[in-house]
């Protein structure tokens, strides 16, 4: 089982990015955070007739209380809205974008994805080749709006994501790539010539 030192659970790969958002938005600004259930625990269940015990995946509410998110009013265990540093974010488990935020003059809506930061190449291929179909299906490509796919930051996705942004196919999509570390986010991008990679307090404008 991969454990928090070489992988990036997709909970915390949601909630990280959201956190980075609000701290570079304007004023007070609220995120809508999109969980489901199984990317913080599994219950018990029976599968190819073995029996599979109930475990958690992601421990979501000592990581929100440890980055300083708490809890306003919830509907059970963790869903529910939250106070982050003077901003708001409300948690559930629903369809459609992982994260919503309004940045300054932009809607960002992201696509997120959790996994190892050593993973074999078809995984990380997979993983954002998922994650792209989803945020080009979820998204409604207003003016206002940018799409965003967050992957664990790592020499791996990193590597695949350049490769991906120096395909003018993509480039017209116009899709940003968020990598997601411990310690930050990086914003790997598609400009005219080599791909822009932003530093960690550079927020597309």
């Amino acid at each position: 089982m991969p454990t928090e030192s070489d992988s990036m659970p997709e909970a915390e790969v949601t909630l990280r990015l959201a956190f980075w958002l609000l701290n570079r938005s304007d004023g007070k600004t609220h995120a809508d955070v999109a969980i489901d259930g199984a990317h913080v625990r599994i219950s018990g269940h029976e599968q190819q007739g073995k029996w599979v015990e109930e475990r958690v995946v992601f421990d979501i509410r000592d990581f929100l209380e440890s980055n300083g998110c708490h809890a306003k009013n919830l509907t059970d265990e963790w869903r529910g809205t939250y106070t982050f540093e003077g901003h708001s974010l409300e948690i559930k488990s629903a369809s459609g974008f992982d994260v919503k935020v309004r940045c300054k003059d932009k809607y960002i809506k992201a696509e997120c994805k959790g996994g190892p930061f050593q993973p074999k190449r078809d995984k990380v291929a997979a993983i954002y080749a998922i994650a792209i179909m989803q945020a080009i299906l979820s998204g409604l490509n207003a003016e206002s709006e940018e799409l965003w796919v967050a992957v664990p930051d790592s020499p791996a996705f990193e590597s695949y994501g350049r490769r991906i942004l120096r395909s003018s196919v993509f480039a017209r999509v116009g899709i940003t790539i968020a990598l997601v570390g411990r310690s930050g986010v990086r914003i790997l991008r598609y400009s005219v010539g080599p791909v822009f990679e932003g530093r960690v307090d550079w927020l597309p404008s």
